[in-house]
């Protein structure tokens, strides 16, 4: 039997781990041990809001901010899940709270502010991605890039959603975008190449990859699919070659046959 503190613990790692079912049985087992803790609570809210559970997600949120206040986190989260049901001035009251000043509007959020709004919505469709709903990804990484457009990361990132979900066009346009702004940014230009490897634009993909290397000599994930990519290309030169030479033996054999039928 786990003790308080090894059930939030192992809740805590699956959670990070992405690997939400089981962070979730682990830290409602802490809860029901009368756990409280504001971050058990918001992680519960995340995950509830990741699988759709919008009441229960309010409910976790506003638990952990009974327990803290002050918990900047657990505000945002509220504040983002109230943004996306359509209730506005919920989140804009949230927004103002964390804020502690009154009357500004949406576009004049403090940057550090709209960094962090940025990125949870980012983690968020980080969620949907990871379980598969990836119309639902691509809007959380929209809502984070309308905060700010200069995130290349979560811009990638939506590249990736866009071609899972396959949009394989869209991807390419938003993975050029970033590149345009900074052409030396490896993660674009490996996910670049993984789109046109899907594509089956192999010369593309690979030069993709390449250009990686050549901005990032040590990117493990450029190197690896380019092995990937040339051992792929072996083995189907390799396979050519062989169905060449079994066919010869074949008609060789063809016309003696049939060279002895005449005879007779």
């Amino acid at each position: 039997m786990h003790t308080l503190r090894e059930l939030i613990a192992r809740g805590k790692q699956h959670f990070e781990n992405k690997q939400y079912d089981q962070a979730e049985d682990y830290l409602r087992r802490a809860v029901e041990g009368d756990a409280k803790y504001a971050d058990v609570f918001n992680m519960l809210g995340i995950i509830a809001h990741a699988g759709g559970k919008f009441a229960n997600a309010i409910t976790h949120f506003e638990k952990a901010l009974s327990l803290n206040p002050r918990y900047t986190e657990a505000l945002l989260n509220l504040a983002v899940l109230y943004n996306d049901l359509g209730q506005y001035e919920k989140a804009k009251s949230l927004y103002i709270q964390l804020r502690g000043k009154k009357g500004k509007s949406d576009s004049q959020i403090e940057p550090v502010l709209r960094g962090k709004l940025s990125n949870l919505h980012a983690d968020i469709g980080d969620i949907y991605r990871s379980i598969g709903l990836y119309s639902h990804a691509i809007e959380e990484y929209r809502k984070a890039l309308k905060l700010n457009p200069a995130y290349f990361d979560i811009r990638t990132k939506l590249g990736q959603a866009l071609r899972e979900a396959g949009r394989q066009k869209d991807s390419l346009n938003e993975l050029k975008s970033v590149l345009r702004l900074r052409s030396s940014y490896g993660p674009a230009l490996v996910q670049l190449g993984v789109t046109f490897y899907t594509m089956e634009k192999i010369s593309d993909a690979k030069k993709a990859w390449k250009t990686a290397l050549t901005k990032e000599p040590e990117n493990s994930y450029a190197k690896m699919y380019l092995r990937l990519c040339e051992a792929t290309e072996k083995a189907m030169k390799e396979a050519k070659a062989t169905a060449l030479v079994r066919k010869k033996p074949q008609k060789a054999h063809a016309r003696k046959s049939g060279t002895s039928s005449r005879k007779r």
